[in-house]
Parts: structure tokens; sequence; C-alpha cells
């Protein structure tokens, strides 16, 4: 059995405190950068004898990680776990390798941080009060681990994981609600692609990050504004999806009530299991209010009807029938949609097939 923590002049020390890192239950946040290497190696026989479980020296300072076990049948070769990379005035950044394992992400002494993990083989699912996802190669996964997430990765496990500190994400998101929830980006998204870039640049110019404040800071301010960058922007591909979806079941039922007098704002959300608010808002996004594309329909289904019978019926009951105040309101709202009145709309029509 092989456990060891490489510190950051590289030289092997038995498991406990890595330097430069405080006690269980300090402060997680070391005065300048650290480089780290953690590396455990575990034999098929020494898991069936019971070294299942990966302590917290063992993990630091991946502190967001608690409870992680070693299953046995999904490690029939062994085990090894291998990570490392920086911490920098509590931000982290790292590379993972390992086998199948499964554990608890959560915020634990690190303050509920802001974590993404880029996965670059193999596959991890993650289970919570947020919902499920499976995340696989090319994909990336972001979650505030204020809320806990049980996790399970596969063998030959291997990502990029980034963990900001939540103060230094909460305000730049563009909505307080963007942090309510988990997001799974592509690897492809621009500003995905730009912040393993971004990964690569800092690797190239490790021994420069430590000399000055100022790069330290400008580091962690720069990781946050991208996280909380691609964090906003999916929560706002996700509203704008379910707005649409919203408005779609919306006007179905607007489409088999048009003819009903009770057709109103809250009978449609009633029907389609939302909030008024959450109506309106998804109608704004559309660009027309629910009331007036439902209008717009009912105005559609008189012309219709006029245009069936090719005579001018009785403007009054043609109007009551599809829910205008009065003739006047429903001449109107027709002068304004088709250009001119129901009657010269008629005449129009008669000249230009004669």
């Amino acid at each position: 059995m092989t456990r060891s923590h490489l510190s950051p002049g590289g030289s092997s020390q038995a498991p406990g405190r890595l330097p430069g890192f405080p006690p269980s239950g300090g402060d997680d946040r070391p005065d300048g950068d650290v480089k780290f290497r953690n590396f455990v190696t575990l034999t098929a026989q020494e898991i069936e004898r019971g070294a299942q479980t990966l302590s917290g020296d063992e993990l630091a300072p991946l502190s967001h990680l608690t409870g992680v076990s070693v299953p046995r049948s999904a490690n029939p070769d062994g085990f090894r776990f291998d990570a490392q990379g920086h911490v920098n005035d509590g931000l982290l950044y790292a590379r993972i390798y390992c086998g199948a394992m499964n554990g608890v992400s959560c915020g634990g002494t690190a303050g509920d941080p802001i974590v993404a993990d880029v996965v670059k083989a193999g596959r991890i699912s993650f289970v919570g009060e947020g919902g499920e996802y499976t995340v696989k190669p090319g994909q990336m996964f972001i979650r505030d681990t204020k809320l806990s997430w049980e996790f399970s990765c596969s063998a030959s496990f291997s990502a990029h994981v980034i963990s900001v500190p939540r103060h230094l994400v909460a305000p730049r998101v563009s909505s307080v609600r963007v942090l309510d929830r988990a997001y799974v980006a592509d690897a492809g998204m621009p500003e995905v692609t730009f912040l393993l870039k971004f990964i690569e640049m800092i690797d190239e110019n490790v021994d420069h990050l430590g000399v000055s404040k100022s790069i330290r800071i400008t580091l962690r301010d720069a990781f946050a504004a991208l996280i909380s960058g691609i964090m906003s922007d999916c929560w706002g591909m996700e509203s704008d999806t379910h707005a649409s979806m919203t408005v779609a079941a919306a006007r179905n039922v607007i489409e088999r009530h048009l003819d009903s007098h009770d057709l109103s704002p809250r009978m449609v959300a009633q029907h389609i299991g939302v909030s008024l608010r959450t109506l309106h808002r998804s109608f704004s996004v559309s660009g027309e209010s629910m009331m007036t594309f439902a209008r717009r329909r009912r105005l559609q289904q008189a012309h219709d009807e006029l245009v069936g019978t090719e005579t001018l019926k009785d403007i009054s009951a043609l109007a009551a029938r599809w829910h205008f105040s009065d003739s006047s309101h429903f001449i109107r709202h027709f002068k304004a949609y088709y250009g001119s009145t129901p009657g010269a709309y008629l005449r129009n029509r008669r000249t230009g097939d004669s």
C-alpha cells in the first residue's frame, strides 16, 4: 500500500498535514501559492482486507470530498488516486486521476466553495437535492457545495477540478437564483475552452504565481469571473428553455379555450401547473403577453368566420362570440391587425377576386 503526500518542494512525507495547510478545521486558505500532489495506491488484496476508505489527510486540500470509499467490485485490479495542482488564497485547481470511488461532495471546512469538474475520461454521477446528473468526457459539472452531493465515479476516471470560494462567485452571477442549482456545460463552450486554456497557461507559469500578491488576487478573480459567467450563461439558457416550454403549453390551453368566457391568465396557469408570476414572466420573454396572444387568435378566428361567409354578419354578435367587449372594440382591433375595417376588408377582397 502506498499513501503519500508530496509537499510544495516535491518531497514525500508520511500522511498528515501538508506543508502550507492548517490542521483540520482551520482556515483552508494559505498565504501565497501552494503546489500539492496526493498519491494513494491500494492493491486488490489490500482492498479485500478492508482498506476501502480515503482519509481527509489523503484527500487534502480537496476538502469538499468526504466519506470517500473504494468499492471492491469496481476495482478488481487495485486502486489508484493521484491529485496534483495548486491552492492559491482559497482557490484550488487540480488534475485528478483515480479508480472507481464513491463519496460526498459538500462544503466541509472550505466554506461551501463553488466546484467545477471537467471530465477528461470515464464518467461521474452526482445525486442530491439539486437533481441527478451524469457527466461524461467533454462535459463540465458546476455546483454549489452548500448543497450536499453524493458522487460515484467510474474506473480510469480523470478530470480537471476547480474550487472557487463562494464569496467570490456569488456577487458576480446574474441572479441570486443561479446558485440554487447545478449545471452541465459542454467543454466546447467558448467560456469552458478558455478556462482550460487559462489553466494550461497557469501551469506553464507556475513559478511566478506566488511572487506577487497582486498576481494571486488577479488569478483568483479571473477564475471567479469565468466560473460565475459559465453558471450565469447556463442558467440563462435553461431559463429561456423553460420559458419556451411554458409558453408552448399555455398557448395549447388557450387554443382549446378560445371560445370560452373563462379564459384568463389564472385559468391557464392552473391548467399547466405554474404560478401566475411564472406565466407572465415566460410570456414576457416571448415578447407578447398571454392575453395579447389570446386576443390575436380570437381576432384570427373572427376573421376566418367573416371571410368564410363573404358577407358582413352582425358585427356585434361576431364580437360577442369571440369575447370582444363591443363592436367598436372589435372593429378597432380588426383594423389595427388587418389594415381596414371588416366591411372595407370584405369589399377589397371582392374587388380583388373580380
